[in-house]
């Protein structure tokens, strides 16, 4: 008999979380599995999310008052809608996403005896999001919370070792999954390239830098700014597209101008062409000051693109430091100046770390592979194997 699995995510929002729980739902095995989803109230511009769920087949219940924001009001509501979704669905496995949907949706599978609880946090929030007295909050929710968890899925080593630093389950609960990625989607493609590169106005000699990101704070956006106001300083001639919307917005448009920098940032907005946008650029920057995984820079890597990042979370785990691309620390804005300039200049390193960048994310982040792996969780838990195996 197939084993029934519930996924329940925050919200179907782009990015990575979204793409990774999608991909698992529509990918797992049917002839042992039946799965389906749920999510918070969603807003999804691009309409991606419904166009992969309407091909695939996949069926979504939203529940409106699954938020991402603390409100004990509709969160008491989300929780008890949830609770009969589960209870209706007779569920054998509930796997949660993110932290609104991991907590809420735990707890709701725990109160109706579901057998296995999973939770895959996608990152955290322990740091470079919220105040002090706020985070302390949710780190104690969350190690409460691991309690009534059979598995815990991180998508890096650094993730697992940073959860257990802030005392968040034990060390057997926790299993690594990297987020997988459709190759056939992410590769190079040179008409690609060419059509981003007029649409965008960029000459053929001049070296495109990107970042494909939340316009949010965390993600550093500020210091890839400044850093190419440096290179500006030093001669060295970049232009920086930045792909995605936020919050940040306005204040990182206000940031160009400060630095007249009108003529070497571009502003693209949410684009849902993430594949051929990475074409349009020679190479990718992420100056997150938190980061879960980085599946975007696996993106870049599968398309050829050399890599300079954060030195956080899970990103020196994919990008090894002088081969894929480069490492650095985060908010230092002189050293991804330095970085990114010596990719730009040397075109000879800049083929290499592409060719090595290509050759890493098409060897280890398939998201076959990553089905595969979790499909073997779901079969460790229902053999009854032990934690840990």
């Amino acid at each position: 008999m197939k084993k029934r699995v519930l996924h329940i995510i925050t919200r179907l929002d782009p990015g990575g979380s979204t793409t990774n729980t999608l991909e698992t739902v529509a990918r797992l095995d049917t002839s042992k599995y039946e799965a389906h989803l749920v999510a918070g109230a969603t807003a999804d511009p691009s309409g991606k999310a419904a166009a992969f769920m309407r091909d695939r087949g996949i069926a979504c219940t939203f529940v409106d008052e699954l938020v991402r924001e603390v409100d004990p009001g509709p969160d008491i509501k989300a929780f008890f809608a949830l609770r009969s979704i589960i209870q209706k669905g007779a569920y054998d496995i509930v796997h949660t996403h993110s932290s609104k949907a991991g907590i809420l949706g735990r707890w709701a599978a725990k109160s109706v005896g579901v057998k296995h609880i999973v939770h895959t946090p996608h990152g955290h929030v322990f740091y470079g999001y919220f105040s002090p007295l706020k985070t302390k909050v949710f780190i104690t929710i969350e190690r409460l919370t691991a309690y009534v968890t059979d598995r815990l899925v991180a998508l890096t080593a650094a993730g697992v070792r940073e959860h257990l630093e802030f005392k968040v389950g034990r060390e057997k609960q926790w299993v690594t999954i990297p987020s997988g990625i459709n190759l056939a989607e992410f590769k190079e493609n040179a008409s690609a390239r060419m059509r981003i590169r007029r649409e965008f106005g960029f000459q053929d000699h001049e070296c495109v830098i990107i970042c494909v990101a939340r316009l949010e704070p965390v993600k550093g956006l500020g210091t890839l700014i400044e850093a190419v106001g440096i290179l500006r300083s030093e001669g060295v001639h970049v232009r920086l597209l930045l792909a995605g919307g936020g919050g940040e917005e306005m204040a990182l448009k206000a940031l160009v101008f400060e630095k007249g920098l009108m003529d070497r940032v571009v502003f693209a907005g949410h684009r849902d062409d993430a594949s051929d946008i990475l074409n349009g650029a020679d190479i990718f920057a992420l100056a997150s000051r938190n980061e879960g995984m980085g599946r975007a820079v696996i993106e870049a890597m599968a398309c050829g693109k050399p890599v300079v990042v954060s030195r956080t979370g899970g990103l020196p785990e994919i990008v090894t430091d002088g081969v894929e691309g480069f490492c650095v620390e985060p908010g230092d804005a002189l050293a991804f100046a330095n970085a990114l300039g010596m990719v730009v200049k040397d075109t000879a390193l800049r083929g290499r770390m592409s060719e090595a960048a290509q050759r890493r994310a098409t060897g280890e982040f398939s998201v076959e592979t990553m089905v595969r792996k979790i499909e073997c969780l779901y079969d460790g838990l229902i053999q009854g194997l032990p934690e840990g195996l």
